[in-house]
């Protein structure tokens, strides 16, 4: 199972131990955030045994940096200051981290951030809106500041998120 949002682990983990006493194998995989969900499943292997496949996502998730990038919706105090309705926040590690004006700006201060020297690499999940907007000036801002990472870009269409960013 994987809860993608840090607030819900423990219901996860609720539901999998009610599925265990009824003799179901369930392990909960700790997502705090989709990109994280995205990184243990693809690294899943139906061909490994359980605990493997266990151990093998686990790893994924954790060692997945994330970030997201809103547009506030009301005036509000963040951890960096307040913001204005239409402001773009970026989010580092679920928490607010950057405050700016264009959703590309904001992007690049996120990847910044979550970019480690380790990284090989970058996903983007695109939201709704964002499609078409993203992928060729995330890639040449890639290609400038670290060649050696590649960048795959989902259309997720989501709501309230114009870009969902992970690094692995």
């Amino acid at each position: 199972m994987l809860p993608n949002n840090n607030r819900y682990i423990r219901q996860f983990e609720a539901a999998a131990q009610a599925a265990r006493r009824d003799g179901v194998r369930v392990a909960v995989i700790p997502t705090h955030a989709q990109v994280q969900g995205l990184a243990a499943l693809a690294v899943h292997d139906p061909g490994l045994g359980f605990d493997e496949v266990v151990v093998a996502m686990s790893s994924a998730a954790a060692h997945t940096q994330h970030g997201a990038v809103t547009i506030a919706t009301e005036p509000g105090m963040t951890m960096v200051g307040p913001v204005q309705a239409g402001d773009v926040l970026g989010v580092v590690t679920g928490d607010f981290a950057v405050i700016g004006d264009e959703v590309l700006a904001v992007a690049f201060e996120v990847l910044e951030r979550i970019l480690s020297p380790a990284a090989e690499m970058v996903t983007v999940v695109v939201g709704e809106g964002a499609q078409g907007l993203i992928e060729e000036p995330m890639s040449q801002y890639l290609r400038a500041a670290r060649p050696d990472v590649d960048l795959v870009v989902y259309d997720g269409g989501q709501e309230n998120y114009p870009l969902f960013i992970a690094v692995e």
